[in-house]
């Protein structure tokens, strides 16, 4: 690298156009000699020209000086003939600048202390104090906030030294790579998730929903949606926007194991009267449509209205929102006894359950079953006579 002068403070000055570099330092004023990350960004220009020094580089790139001097760094269009100016900053260097905070870090781990041979691991580290940091084995310098993956192909301690004007420290973390038979000989155990709940799993637009877990096995979790990476035993909290399913899973080097729960958002519904759950006609729009949160309201209330004690005849458990249509096609006239209710899968899945009626006793439920339309009967022949009050797949409570 060519030497370029000392850089301390770095003013950026604003683009005027999408054309000119966007130039920024960290940190913002050194002493002199000290190091300055000099970055900018020119989508539009593939190579520049800093000045002084000529380099050329790409339009979007960093160097790092260091400034004996206050100086201003000027990046010209290296692709035009007359090299016009993209952007300028003015570094300013102060010699008589405290020395500031030393060097620390506050954080160094990694994502797995045993592994196999040539599996990935991730060292991650956080530095307080204006710092560079070096690890080994290696030699990399990086950044005080970052992190980098490695594969060891043996047991291998790693360290980091953070140093500055004011100080360093070093920090180390050990991974271990075992083979297989040293691998079963820890005994460690398979990571699962022994349980993912939801405080609510039916809520409006906004509303919180908090998550909790406990995991078994020393492991990371991740939870999905947003790839966010957590502790074994912890909750978060959300707001969902739409209807989502969120799934927990956590491995180690002995597996793994994952968990779902949905959260349904739903807009807010008026309140069906006994005119409307009457209405063969609003019965069978929201199965035709195939819109299952409106047949589930509808559903809903229907079970609501039924006398306590009653019994139903389930026809059908499905996952697919085109079954609605196969039940109102098949129920006809009868489509407005058809009663679709949600259906939780033990994993935590959701899906749907179509019943027949609310009828006072089982023997009225099978009576009816047998007067029932002929193609309801032909498509559904094993319907299954439950009572309302416990239906299989009932949604938990909410906590």
């Amino acid at each position: 690298m060519l030497p370029l002068l000392p850089l301390v403070a770095l003013y950026a000055q604003a683009p005027a156009s999408s054309a000119l570099a966007a130039v920024t330092a960290e940190p913002k004023e050194v002493r002199p000699g000290e190091s300055v990350l000099l970055t900018w960004a020119c989508p539009q220009t593939p190579q520049v020209r800093l000045e002084p020094g000529g380099m050329i580089l790409p339009g979007r790139s960093q160097v790092t000086v260091r400034p004996a001097y206050t100086t201003t760094y000027r990046v010209f269009d290296a692709s035009s003939g007359g090299g016009a100016e993209l952007g300028h900053a003015e570094v300013r260097v102060t010699p008589g600048l405290p020395l500031g905070e030393a060097a620390r870090i506050c954080a160094f781990d990694a994502s797995a202390k045993a592994v196999l041979p040539g599996d990935p691991v991730v060292l991650k580290w956080e530095c307080a104090g204006s710092a560079k940091v070096r690890l080994e084995p290696g030699g990399l310098e990086l950044d005080g906030k970052s992190e980098v993956t490695v594969t060891p192909l043996e047991s291998t301690r790693y360290t980091i030294t953070a140093n500055n004007a004011a100080g360093g420290q070093s920090r180390t973390v050990e991974v271990a790579v075992l083979g297989h038979r040293a691998l079963a000989a820890t005994k460690t155990p398979t990571a699962s998730v022994c349980s993912f709940e939801a405080s609510r799993t039916v809520v409006k637009p906004g509303e919180q929903v908090d998550l909790k877990w406990i995991c078994q096995g020393d492991a990371k979790v991740r939870l999905e949606p947003g790839g966010l990476e957590l502790d074994g035993q912890s909750s978060i909290a959300v707001v969902p926007d739409k209807t989502t399913v969120y799934t927990l899973s956590v491995s180690n080097l002995m597996g793994g194991s994952s968990r779902s729960v949905e959260v349904q958002v739903e807009a807010p519904r008026r309140v069906l009267t006994e005119k409307d759950l009457a209405d063969p006609e609003a019965a069978v729009k929201p199965l035709e449509h195939m819109d299952l949160q409106e047949a589930l309201h509808r559903g809903a209330a229907l079970r609501a209205a039924a006398p306590q004690g009653s019994w139903t005849l389930r026809l059908v458990v499905s996952g697919r929102a085109d079954g609605l249509k196969q039940v109102a096609r098949a129920a006809g006239t009868k489509a407005a006894d058809v009663l679709v209710l949600p259906y939780v899968r033990p994993d935590g899945f959701r899906w749907w359950q179509a019943c027949y009626g609310a009828f006072p006793t089982r023997t009225a439920a099978l009576k009816a079953w047998s007067q029932a339309p002929a193609p309801l009967k032909k498509a559904f022949h094993d319907a299954l006579p439950l009572r309302f009050l416990h239906l299989p797949g009932d949604p938990p409570k909410a906590l």
